[in-house]
């Protein structure tokens, strides 16, 4: 099992033919499904000056943000069933050409709802290529390898991140806010890369009678992802409206803040094999929210950008595990058959938590105001974790692995 004991003492793992190339565009791929947001979050602030006119500019400017979930949580589950039946790699290309078309369109829309539509075009390929690589991790890749595979596919967004939202709030300051869609070019060559690399796995998994099913109690995991994406994003969605705020205004500070924020959430992803040697998948899932909880409480706390530059470092390690995290326990629990059908489930249940945000927080915010809404969240985020924390050790069977059911601890765990 992944993560339950170090794979290099079991089963060393094979890879296939050329696996750096094919790991480099698999982990390519996943890091435009991060692009889809992370290169406007800089942006959001000059995007609600564009639609000030027409009125809910600060809704209007974060539904343009989330726009590509709407599609997304439907097509990542799709595309998910469609390759069990179909292969891998021709819905892999594709949805990347539809990445780029629907993308480039973006750098010339000024309309709200043509803009709207566009990204949407651009969350259905996301979906459907954030699943598609990370099944193909799971495919090409065992043992050991695919423990460090599956760990690179899944820290890409967040190592994709530092850059684009470093590069994205200059160019926004340079050129407009339509220069934030610029990033998302890097399909063109993502997919020029795939069709030469990319080839079917040797055995597609094609389910046979009763292997298919999903673990039981899959949809809590599912549940659970959710509120963790919610939550893992919450404090950069709302960095343009906090720092407006305190006083600072720039697109180029807002990036300076994010780079510091997804850099040590990619410094958390590429530790996960070594955390997961030591905590429990639900030890986990309390550390994640026990970092929300601090950040949100300081968050509320904040009187300078300093501070929050502090704080958001603290709310990058939820950022960098969700993926990694529950994607490996989704490979672990669920047969070679499900596994499509059941990352797409979970790639959908991210971007579906995320989409919650701005009506979650938007009547909160206009309420209470920005700081105060980051202590009300601070109170549910704790409550949370006394939950998580509490809840599997007051079971008397399984504890360890509460969301699906499996097996205990890992080794050298109490």
């Amino acid at each position: 099992m992944i993560f339950t004991e170090k794979a290099s003492d079991t089963d060393p793992g094979t890879a296939p033919p050329h696996a750096a190339a094919k790991l480099a565009i698999l982990a390519g791929g996943n890091v435009m499904m991060t692009l889809m947001i992370s290169s406007v979050l800089p942006a959001t602030g000059a995007i609600a000056g564009h639609f000030a006119a027409i009125g809910d500019a600060d809704l209007r400017a974060q539904f343009i943000l989330m726009a590509p979930y709407i599609s997304f949580i439907f097509a990542s589950p799709l595309s998910g069933v469609m390759i069990q039946e179909y292969g891998r790699r021709w819905p892999l290309l594709t949805a990347c050409a539809i990445y780029a078309v629907a993308g480039g369109a973006e750098l010339f829309i000024d309309n709200f709802w043509p803009l709207v539509i566009a990204r949407i075009a651009l969350g259905a390929a996301g979906g459907a290529i954030t699943t598609i690589v990370m099944t193909l991790a799971g495919d090409y890749f065992t043992g050991a390898k695919r423990t460090w595979a599956v760990t690179v596919v899944g820290l890409a967004p967040a190592a994709g991140a530092v850059a684009v939202i470093a590069v994205s709030g200059i160019l926004v300051d340079w050129g407009g806010w339509h220069m934030a869609f610029a990033p998302y070019l890097i399909s063109i060559p993502i997919l020029i890369g795939a069709f030469f690399i990319i080839s079917e796995p040797e055995k597609p998994a094609r389910a046979a009678a009763g292997s298919g099913a999903l673990p039981k109690n899959f949809l809590g995991l599912c549940l659970i992802t959710m509120a963790v994406a919610c939550l893992a994003v919450m404090g950069p969605v709302q960095l343009p409206f906090l720092m407006r705020a305190i006083g600072v205004h720039t697109a180029t500070m807002a990036s300076m803040v994010l780079v510091l924020s997804t850099a040590v959430a990619v410094a958390t992803a590429v530790m996960y094999p070594v955390i997961r040697r030591y905590l429990s998948v639900n030890d986990v899932l309390v550390f994640i929210l026990s970092c929300g909880t601090i950040c949100f409480l300081l968050l509320f706390l904040a009187s300078s950008l300093a501070m929050v530059m502090i704080v958001l470092m603290i709310g990058g390690p939820p950022s960098g595990l969700m993926i990694t995290h529950f994607s490996a326990v989704t490979i672990e629990r669920v047969s070679p058959e499900a596994r499509g059908r059941a990352l797409g489930l979970i790639n959908s249940a991210i971007p579906l938590g995320q989409l919650l945000i701005p009506f979650v927080s938007g009547p909160l915010r206009e309420a209470l105001g920005i700081q105060p809404m980051f202590g009300v969240l601070a109170a549910i985020v704790f409550t949370a974790s006394v939950i998580a924390f509490f809840a599997p050790r007051l079971c008397s069977e399984r504890p360890a692995m509460m969301p699906l059911g499996g097996q205990g601890k890992p080794p050298g765990r109490a």
